[in-house]
This record gives structure tokens, C-alpha cells and sequence, in this order.
């Protein structure tokens, strides 16, 4: 990087009132990308074995001793949610968490809910930790300022993007110039804000963090227990890895240690051996425990230095890189470390239309806990939630769906397996999908779907 880039680096981030120690963090990691290789070769890596990833417990007894333990615990845990995306995945242009959700709720009123509802059943009183972008503060706090429960908000960073050739900051004088760094950045947030040493004086020794989106991730004292009885500075929630999350993060030893391989990380040419579930048979939840001790100890010691990666977009015409790190990646750094792997009963994100989709239909529900669930009536037979592929000319964005819809969540999924929808077509009220479904709308013209109608294996029309 030369002398001039780096000045054009801090003379922007300068001018938008960011830290001084953000800003000779942000140019060591510009500094990184001419040294460092761009990808990791996978012949250096191997799948991790039982040693490095816990099972849960496979006797009722064990799993009773360590929910006790866990509940005696509990009130050590603070539970962070990461706030800062926006629905761009989705089509849409306002923050994710003030999406509708589930049964009338956004995500970010079932996250406070889930948190009263923990301190109500274990009497603890747990603050729910949120941290936000530039983007998404200003609509949280709209969202959450008369909670019943404490909430206690931190911005992220943000930093420049980067033209690709150059290295240069982007400069278009729009919002567009900045990116939040990626959710690796929640630990240097938590300590710059001074919040990782308030909640360690307040007697929080560990933080459950997760992604906001993702509304089946929630405190499991039995993970506690797991965690204090290992000894365990860092675990990272990992599940079994299918055909449909192949591009997922996921667990592997490298240099001696376990690490978190991003798809991003790898070169084109070994993406295909990357999603290998054969290979490589679990990924990244994104759902983390981290004891806050050894986290303050690693910032200390200036030791907590994430792997980069670096995200390539086009933005508004411009060829860019954003630098990011992911959270998970702090795995490779706790020499505690382990993985858990868990069912999918704890993952459930929603990243695309068709999520939020499934989210509001009858395939799940939110339990006395304001957890995400199964739906009890859905047979066992079928997946843990069906999937659901719209295609672009049907639906890419939320405010799309009544142009689709009589009403979304009056549409059964309960007993689908996978539904696929073409075209422009209609559902009107009460439609039942069963087993798995294919509707693409005929050539220069809506498919209307009546009333009541029952969607049974086949192509349709």
C-alpha cells in the first residue's frame, strides 16, 4: 500500500469522526492484502475429528446434570444479538430486524421476548446486547426504546470500501463509500465501547452471541454446563452440513489448530472440493459461547487478530473489496476451543424471500420460550423445514409478497417437502402444499392458484 493510499484511507475515515484506533486497525488489514495469499490451499487442512467437536449428551442422565449446572450458571451469560444487516439479501431496503417476522412480531420484538421469557422461567435478569450498524441503530432503538427488559445497544464500526484495483476509498459521496466489517468485528466493538469490561464487573463471564435473523438460537443451559465442564474458552455451534448450505463455513484443523474455512477463503478452482459434505460434513452456525475473560485477555495481549476476507462487489458501477472478518474465525485463537455440533433445531436463518416464507407459514412456531420450533405437526418423515425456491420473476423482495399473496401465512407448508415457483402466479387464501410441489406460470400470463385449493406432488399447471 503506498503513502498516498494510506493517507486517502485516513484522511475519509478521519472526516466521518472514526477512532484512531479503528483507523490503524483498518490500513494493518489494507496492509495485508498485498502480503497475504489469497486463498487457503485444502491441502493443508483436514477435517477435525470427535476430539475437537463435542456431541451432545447421549443419556438422559448426563443431559439432566449438566442442565442443572447450566441453570445455576445462567445468570453469567449475556446474550448478544448481531443487528447490523440490512434485507439487502432479500430485496428489501430497511434494517432486517424491523421486518415482520412471525405471528405479527419482527425479529427484533421476538428477540426481547425471548430474553423476558429466559429471565421469567430461571428469575435471572439477563439485558438483551444488541449490536447494530450505521445502518440499523437509528430503527432499532425506534423498535426497542420501551422494552420491559434492559437493552443495552453498541454501534459496530464501519469502514471505507475499497476500489479493487487501487486500493484507493471508494468515493462516490454516498452512503455506498462504507461497509460494517463483517460480525468478527463484535469483539474489537464490545471492547472499544468499554462493554466488555462492563459486563465482566457486573459478573458476566460469558456471552452466548448470535445472528439476530436466526430466531432457533437461544440460551440451552445444558450447552453451559458443556462448557464449564470442558473447560471450554470458545465454542462455536456446528451442524451436520447438506447438499443445501454446501457454500457454508465450516470447522477444520490447519497449522495444528482448528480454524474456520470460508468459501470465500478458497481459490475458484477447489470451491467444488470445498463442498464436499463428504469431506468436510459440517458447517458454521454462527451461534458462539465465548468466556469473556480469555476474550479480554486475548484483546489485551493484542493477540486477537481474525483471518481477512475480502468480499467482492460491484457498487454502483465500481469494481470493490470489502474487508471483513467473520466471528467464528476467533476459533483458531482460544486455545480452549472446541465445536458443538447440534441439530437443526438451532438454525434457522432467513436470508432469502423464501425463508422469511417458510418462517411465517404453519412448518414452524414459536414455542412457550419464544424459541423457533418444528411444528408439531409435521411429519418426521419430511425435513426439518421444506425447502422453498422462488425464482426472481416471481418474488425477490418482501414488499412483493402481496402482489403474490392473497395472504402468505395462510399458505400450509406443514406437509411439504419442497416447493418450487416460477413465473408470476397467484395464491389466493387456504392453499395446501404437500410433498413436493413445482409451479411455473404459463407463457404471457398469472397462474392463479384458488382458494383451498390442495397442492399434491406434481408440476403444475
Amino acid at each position: 500500500m503506498s503513502g498516498d493510499i494510506e493517507s486517502k484511507i485516513r484522511r475519509k475515515m478521519e472526516s466521518r469522526g472514526i477512532s484512531s484506533s479503528t483507523i490503524e486497525g483498518f490500513l494493518r488489514l489494507v496492509a495485508q492484502l498485498s502480503r497475504q495469499s489469497a486463498y487457503v490451499p485444502l491441502h493443508g487442512v483436514v477435517a477435525p475429528d470427535a476430539n475437537l467437536i463435542l456431541q451432545p449428551p447421549c443419556n438422559s442422565k448426563d443431559l439432566t446434570d449438566l442442565e442443572k449446572r447450566g441453570e445455576e450458571l445462567l445468570r453469567h451469560v449475556a446474550i448478544i444479538k448481531l443487528n447490523g444487516g440490512r434485507s439487502t439479501t432479500m430485496g428489501g431496503r430497511i434494517p432486517k430486524g424491523v421486518l415482520k417476522a412471525k405471528d405479527g412480531l419482527c425479529y427484533l420484538e421476538i428477540a426481547v421476548k425471548q430474553v423476558q421469557a429466559l429471565n421469567d422461567k430461571w428469575r435471572v435478569e439477563l439485558p438483551l446486547v444488541l449490536m447494530n450498524s450505521f445502518f440499523t441503530h437509528r430503527p432499532t432503538m425506534d423498535t426497542v426504546g420501551d422494552s420491559d427488559i434492559p437493552i443495552v445497544t453498541f454501534v459496530q464500526n464501519e469502514v471505507p470500501r475499497l476500489e479493487e484495483q487501487t486500493f484507493a476509498p471508494l468515493e462516490t459521496g454516498t452512503e455506498e463509500d462504507w461497509a460494517p466489517p463483517g460480525h468478527g468485528d463484535v469483539f474489537a466493538s464490545l471492547h472499544r465501547h468499554g462493554l466488555l469490561e462492563n459486563l465482566m464487573k457486573q459478573g458476566f463471564r460469558w456471552a452466548f452471541i448470535s445472528n439476530l435473523d436466526n430466531l432457533a438460537a437461544a440460551v440451552e443451559p445444558w450447552i453451559l454446563g458443556a462448557i464449564e465442564r470442558n473447560g471450554i474458552d470458545f465454542l462455536l455451534e456446528v451442524t451436520k452440513r447438506t447438499a443445501v448450505d454446501r457454500k457454508g463455513g465450516t470447522l477444520v484443523v490447519r497449522n495444528g489448530k482448528l480454524d474456520l474455512l470460508e468459501i470465500a477463503q478458497v481459490s475458484p478452482e477447489q470451491r467444488k472440493e470445498f463442498m464436499d459434505i463428504g469431506r468436510f460434513s459440517v458447517f458454521n452456525t454462527n451461534n458462539v459461547w465465548v468466556d469473556l475473560n480469555s476474550l479480554s485477555d486475548l484483546i489485551t495481549k493484542r493477540s486477537l487478530e481474525l483471518p481477512l476476507i475480502q468480499n467482492h462487489k460491484s457498487i454502483m458501477g465500481a469494481r470493490i473489496i470489502q474487508l471483513e472478518t467473520a466471528m467464528g474465525a476467533a476459533v483458531g485463537l482460544f486455545p480452549g476451543a472446541r465445536g458443538l455440533k447440534v441439530d437443526r433445531s438451532r438454525f434457522f436463518p432467513t436470508k432469502k424471500v423464501a425463508d422469511l416464507f417458510v418462517l411465517q407459514s404453519d412448518a414452524c412456531v414459536l414455542d412457550s420460550m419464544n424459541r423457533l420450533k418444528r411444528s408439531p405437526l409435521r411429519p418426521a418423515s419430511l425435513p426439518y423445514m421444506p425447502r422453498v425456491f422462488f425464482d426472481p420473476e416471481f418474488l425477490d423482495s418482501p414488499e412483493q409478497f402481496k402482489e403474490r399473496f392473497e395472504d402468505p401465512r395462510s399458505v400450509s407448508l406443514v406437509h411439504a417437502n419442497e416447493l418450487e415457483v416460477t413465473g408470476p402466479v397467484f395464491f389466493e387464501e387456504h392453499v395446501k402444499i404437500e410433498g413436493t410441489v413445482k409451479i411455473k406460470a404459463p407463457p404471457g400470463e398469472t397462474y392463479r392458484i384458488p382458494s383451498g385449493a390442495i397442492l399434491r406432488d406434481g408440476i403444475y399447471p
